[in-house]
């Protein structure tokens, strides 16, 4: 039979794996309007965000409680507050989303040539796709061995990203060359594709978070 603490674990983590889910979700939006160029769905899959820092709100608010009422010891106390981490990188990867959501593709008056480095777009979103798949699916495992694959590929599938921004960045800064009076425009999509590798970031931290508390013995 489960303690109350454990009981209470277990609902924080579900509330997690919610918000989780609805982040991934947004960004399989992302990867499949890139592919097809069909953006009509950005903004619904925006909207379904909305309430993310809410919900984020509230489960900190559980935790706070649970650490108030059962004072947690050692490993016990480090789960718990790395859920307390999680949902600020769940609100900057929500955030990151939206404004990728709101404002892809770019617009402008000029005549920005995005078509070129479209596939390498794709190929980032979808590297930052799969290292979120990884780090919300870490919330409903407790085997260490798996735990550690999704942590190991999360980390590998952000430093993909890593590599493909800047070849896109390489792209885009010659684009600039060719078209000075776009430079601003330019700068404005790639700071919006950024957007892309930071939610692979936030992937990786909140992997990292979970593996160093609860499978690092």
């Amino acid at each position: 039979m489960l303690t109350k603490y454990e009981e209470k674990l277990i609902s924080i983590n579900e509330m997690m794996k919610i918000i989780g889910k609805k982040i991934v979700k947004a960004n399989e939006v992302i990867y499949d309007g890139l592919k097809s160029g069909d953006y009509s769905k950005f903004k619904e899959a925006k909207d379904s965000l909305a309430s993310i820092k809410d919900e984020a709100r509230i489960v900190d608010q559980e935790i706070v409680a649970t650490l108030a009422l059962f004072a947690p010891e050692a490993k016990d106390l480090k789960n718990v507050i790395s859920y307390l981490k999680m949902t600020n990188e769940y609100v900057r990867a929500a955030s990151n989303t939206k404004s990728f959501l709101k404002n892809f593709p770019v617009k402008t008056d000029g005549d920005l040539r995005l078509g070129a480095i479209m596939t390498n777009i794709v190929l980032l979103q979808k590297a930052s796709l799969a290292a979120l798949k990884c780090a919300v699916s870490m919330l409903a495992q407790e085997e260490k061995d798996v735990a550690q694959d999704l942590c190991v590929k999360a980390n590998m599938e952000e430093s993909k990203t890593d590599d493909i921004y800047s070849l896109i960045e390489k792209d885009l800064f010659v684009e600039m060359l060719n078209a000075k009076e776009l430079s601003q425009e330019y700068f404005q999509a790639l700071a919006l594709i950024r957007k892309i590798e930071k939610i692979a970031d936030r992937a990786a931290c909140m992997a990292n978070l979970q593996y160093d508390s609860c499978h690092s013995n």
